[in-house]
Formats: structure tokens, C-alpha cells, sequence
């Protein structure tokens, strides 16, 4: 967690992003844009692999970088057998500058979003002093270990205003180092009684020798929706009524400046406008990210920029507010058509024959519910893969009655024109349309010499009785 005592107005960058929502497409495009020039460089998101360190996929050279790990600094240079205490599937901020593609890490700052006794575990979820874990087959566990109730934890992931973690990285912790500590978002704030929650946690502040110089004044509830670090101690911490003696609290730093030529931003949408065009306001996290008319949006549209929607925005950042080149979504798996069968927590699509989708706790749904969905509603789905021929859903929308019919997940075999996408067969010689991964037009011959077995590919057509007319496929990436 952080340590520095720069001041963080969530409030006051939410604002910034509707300023710029006018003049944002007349803005020149980051120095970076073609892929040449130089200038600073940040990311924020999820470490993907190491040799230099990989965050988001992007890879930073990392020779003599200040590490920040635990409030703790160090100089170390991350190579294939030294990563500094770093882990994948930690969260953390890189600082540094590119020179053409090549990016350099000057800083790498390491954020967990809480640590603390775990309360009780359940098959999809833990609860760690008072804020709910959700965990799935993503989740990296250190050392493959299995959380039980009554240890401690650091727990890495993104944080939803309502408080539940998405948890990226989890690992454990022994009584002696842990820091009970957290990051989230202020709710029922009562100056009154020094207190105020995250999640289910009950923070007093009313303790002897509290430092809160780095909050506003506390008046009456006026830290509500700011997001916040928390630190205590383990005998601060009551397990029965979960609440959290506090020793400080501060305003999160976010371990970025305000303007950076390149910048990559990784999370969950917080915070959504209504689209206009191509023209959007929302917030990944802390992070306010404004589009422009000439934004490119990858796996998914505009309009599926939804509270909760895990995704990540990169392009320059101009006064606090990320002005995005690029949007991408990041679950892999996308489906959209006409529900042929609903048995229990599991769905078909009508032209999709043996892709099972299955429902589970963490599903979200926007305009309906699972027990509302009904055959023949039209629904798009994100996901992930389970199997050969099956996906988890991670979100769930009703739309309008259509014959649309879109497959997209990673491409399972190729023979001669025809393609393997999640068991269903599509015999790329009826398409006429092919996209790169840039959009950009392209021959059928060209597709299929740069299509490989795991591509991410999309497929689009319409249901003709109960079959699909494939009429134009995609390399995503």
C-alpha cells in the first residue's frame, strides 16, 4: 500500500472528465500514437509475466527500478530469475518512458486491496475483514495454498464501489508481518461517531494518535464516495463485530501524475455516462477516461461500457483524465442471439448448437435478471472459456428482438476455409467481409494465413430458420 501523502480528489477528477468531453476529439494524439517519438510512460493494472515485468501484456524493461512493495523501497532489476518480490496476478503502477515501442519502468508501486483475517470462505468468495473476495479460476493463489477461516491474507484484485474485490492475487500471511490495512470506497460516514464502513467493515477513527492530516476536515458525511486507505493493527480489528480500530487514513494515492504521453489503465468501469457517438465519460477505477471520436474500441462497444465491465483504456493523460486511443474489453468470449433453451443456471443459443453458458453467483445483468430471461429473449453475453464447448458468464444483457447472430472466442482448429470457434464449425468461404486485428479489410487468403489455433477470432451473421448465415469474421486481440 501506498505510503506517499499526495492529496487525491476522486471527486474532483470525475469533474474533469465532463470538461473535456467537448474538445477532447481536437485534441492532438499522444506522442506515441504511431508508434514512434518519446516521452513518459505509466501503466496500471495486473502483472502478466516477467523477463522485464509485463503489466496489461505491455512490457516495461525493468533494470534498476525503485520497487515499492509493503510501504517498503528497494532498488532491483527484474529478469527472468529476480522479480523483486513481485508475483503475477499482483496489482501494480509502473512509472517510467518510451522511445518508440521500447518502454522503461523507472518505478514499479505494488497496491493490494486488502489484508487482514479471513472471515469465512465460501466456493466462489472469501470475506477479509469485512470486504467480500469474489475468486474464480483466474485468481492466482500463491503457491496453489487453499485460504481457511481464521488466517490472515493480502489480497490483490479491483475494487467495485459497492466494496466487493474481484481478486486477482491472493496469498497468505502470518500473524507476525500482517498490516491490517485496505482500499475502498467511503459510505455512511458520520463525523458524529468517528466512523464510517467499506464494504461490511465499520471504520472508527476516533482512536488516540489517528493521522487523518492527508483527509479533509471530517464534517458530517462529507468523505462518502471518496476512495480511501485504511491501516490498523490486528488487535485493532474486533472479528465479532468487524469493525476496524483505525491508525490512518488517507486519500488513496494513485502512484501516477496528471500528465503522462503514454498511458495504459487497467480495471473495473466504476463510473458511466450515456454515449454519445463514439463519445463517452467513465471512470476504470479512480482513473476518469474520456473518448474521442476517433477512440477504437476492441472486444466489445461503446455501449457495453457499464458499471462493473472489466476493461482497460490506453492513450495519454491529460490533467488527471485518461483521453483514450483505445478501449478494450477483456473477457474473451462474447456471444450474442436468440435463447433456444434455459435449464436451471445453464442457456443455449439458437445457431450456436452445443455451447453451453453457464450462470453462476458472479454473473451480472444488465436490463434483466436470470429468472426473467425466457426462450427466444435476445441476449449478448461476455464470458470466459470452461471447456471445449461451454463458458461462464460474466455479464448478461437483454437487447432488442433481432436475428444477430455474433460468436467470438479463441479459434480451436483451422482445415482448409474452415474454422473451430467454441465447437461450432464456420466454413469461412460464404464470408465476403474479414477484418485485422486493426480493422482494417482483408482477403479471405490473407485471414486465414495469419489466423493460428487460440486466435481470438469473432464471427458475425444472422439466423436463417436454425442455422447462421456467417457473413463476416474478425481477428481480435
Amino acid at each position: 500500500m501506498s505510503t506517499s501523502r499526495c492529496v487525491f480528489s476522486f471527486v474532483s477528477l470525475i469533474g474533469l472528465a465532463g470538461l473535456l468531453t467537448a474538445c477532447g476529439s481536437e485534441r492532438s494524439p499522444s506522442a506515441s500514437a504511431s508508434g514512434s517519438g518519446s516521452g513518459s510512460a505509466s501503466a496500471s493494472g495486473t502483472i502478466t509475466d516477467f523477463g522485464s515485468i509485463y503489466i496489461n501484456g505491455k512490457k516495461f524493461e525493468s533494470n534498476d527500478v525503485d520497487v515499492i512493495r509493503n510501504g517498503q523501497s528497494s532498488r532491483c532489476s527484474i529478469s527472468p530469475s529476480t522479480t523483486c518480490g513481485l508475483k503475477k496476478g499482483m496489482t501494480v503502477t509502473a512509472n517510467g518512458s518510451f522511445n518508440g515501442s521500447l518502454r522503461t519502468a523507472s518505478s514499479v508501486l505494488q497496491h493490494d486491496a486488502v489484508e487482514g483475517l479471513v472471515q469465512s470462505v465460501a466456493a466462489d468468495r472469501l470475506v477479509v475483514m469485512g470486504q467480500t473476495v469474489l475468486f474464480d479460476d483466474t485468481t492466482i493463489f500463491d503457491n496453489n495454498f487453499t485460504p481457511v477461516a481464521g488466517t490472515f491474507v493480502e489480497v490483490h484484485g479491483h475494487v467495485r464501489p459497492d466494496g466487493i474485490i474481484q481478486a486477482t492475487f491472493v496469498e497468505p500471511k502470518n500473524s507476525a508481518e500482517v498490516t491490517p490495512e485496505l482500499r475502498g470506497y467511503v459510505s455512511s460516514h458520520n463525523d458524529g461517531t468517528k466512523t464510517f464502513r467499506i464494504g461490511s467493515l465499520t471504520v472508527n477513527y476516533g482512536g488516540p494518535g489517528v493521522e487523518i492530516s492527508d483527509m479533509p476536515g471530517p464534517n458530517g458525511s462529507n468523505w462518502n464516495d471518496r476512495f480511501v486507505e485504511v491501516k490498523g493493527t490486528v488487535a485493532g480489528f474486533n472479528n465479532a463485530t468487524t469493525t476496524l480500530l483505525a491508525t490512518k487514513v488517507e486519500q488513496e494515492y494513485r502512484g501516477f501524475g496528471d500528465q503522462v504521453d503514454e498511458f495504459e489503465v487497467e480495471g473495473l468501469v466504476t463510473q458511466a455516462g450515456t454515449p454519445s457517438g463514439n463519445i463517452i465519460t467513465f471512470t476504470i477505477g479512480t482513473t476518469p477516461v474520456q473518448t474521442t471520436v476517433s477512440t477504437e474500441f476492441r472486444g466489445g462497444t461503446i455501449d457495453e461500457i457499464i458499471v462493473g465491465a472489466k476493461v482497460s483504456a490506453e492513450g495519454r493523460l491529460d490533467n488527471g483524465t485518461l483521453v483514450a486511443k483505445q478501449v478494450k474489453f477483456h473477457a474473451s468470449v462474447r456471444l450474442e442471439g436468440n435463447i433456444a433453451t434455459k435449464v436451471g443456471n445453464t442457456l443455449t443459443l439458437s445457431g450456436l448448437p452445443g455451447v453451453t453458458v453457464t450462470v453462476n453467483s458472479q454473473t451480472e445483468f444488465n436490463n434483466t435478471s436470470l429468472s426473467n430471461l425466457s426462450t427466444g429473449d435476445h441476449i449478448r453475453v461476455r464470458g470466459r472459456v470452461s471447456g471445449t464447448d461451454s463458458i461462464i458468464a460474466t455479464r448478461i444483457a437483454l437487447r432488442s428482438a433481432d436475428n444477430d447472430v455474433d460468436l467470438q472466442g479463441p479459434m480451436q482448429s483451422i482445415n482448409g476455409n474452415a474454422i473451430m470457434i467454441l465447437g461450432v464449425p464456420v466454413d469461412t468461404s460464404s464470408i465476403a467481409q474479414f477484418e485485422s486485428v486493426s480493422g482494417t479489410s482483408m482477403s479471405r487468403a490473407a485471414f486465414l494465413a495469419e489466423v493460428r489455433v487460440n486466435s481470438l477470432v469473432k464471427v458475425k451473421g444472422g439466423l436463417n430458420g436454425t442455422t447462421v448465415v456467417w457473413d463476416e469474421a474478425e481477428l481480435e486481440d
